[in-house]
């Protein structure tokens, strides 16, 4: 019986930690996320690309102990918001960059530079 709390209380220390590092790869994400869109330009990019890793799930955890299922649910649910606000930053961004390949490279030389409104 000593093994199987030996082994619970290993399992609840790996859940722990690897919940820990979601949520504060999570949290990283959103402060960036937050940074950047309030401030209106790319320049946390570096930021977000460090924080952002490949993630690898990690092996041998077992089930998710009963007591941590509401921790998980909450992360799940917090993953899903920035999945929300990326995607609408993306829109955003796209209009954006839909708008600048609007605008003409050149323009000729010859062109009036003057808009009559008067008409």
């Amino acid at each position: 019986m000593a093994k199987t709390a030996t082994t619970d209380a290993a399992a609840r220390v790996a859940w722990a930690a690897a919940l820990g590092a979601l949520e504060l790869s999570l949290d990283a994400a959103a402060r960036t996320i937050a940074v950047s869109t309030m401030s209106g330009s790319t320049s946390a990019e570096g930021e977000l690309a460090s924080a952002l890793t490949t993630w690898t799930p990690p092996v041998g955890l077992g089930a998710l102990p009963a007591d941590f299922a509401v921790r998980a649910s909450d992360l799940l649910t917090n993953q899903q918001k920035i999945i929300i606000e990326l995607e609408q930053a993306r829109s955003v961004t796209l209009k954006h960059l839909t708008a600048v390949r609007l605008v003409p490279s050149k323009r000729d030389a010859r062109a009036s530079v003057y808009l009559d409104v008067a008409g």
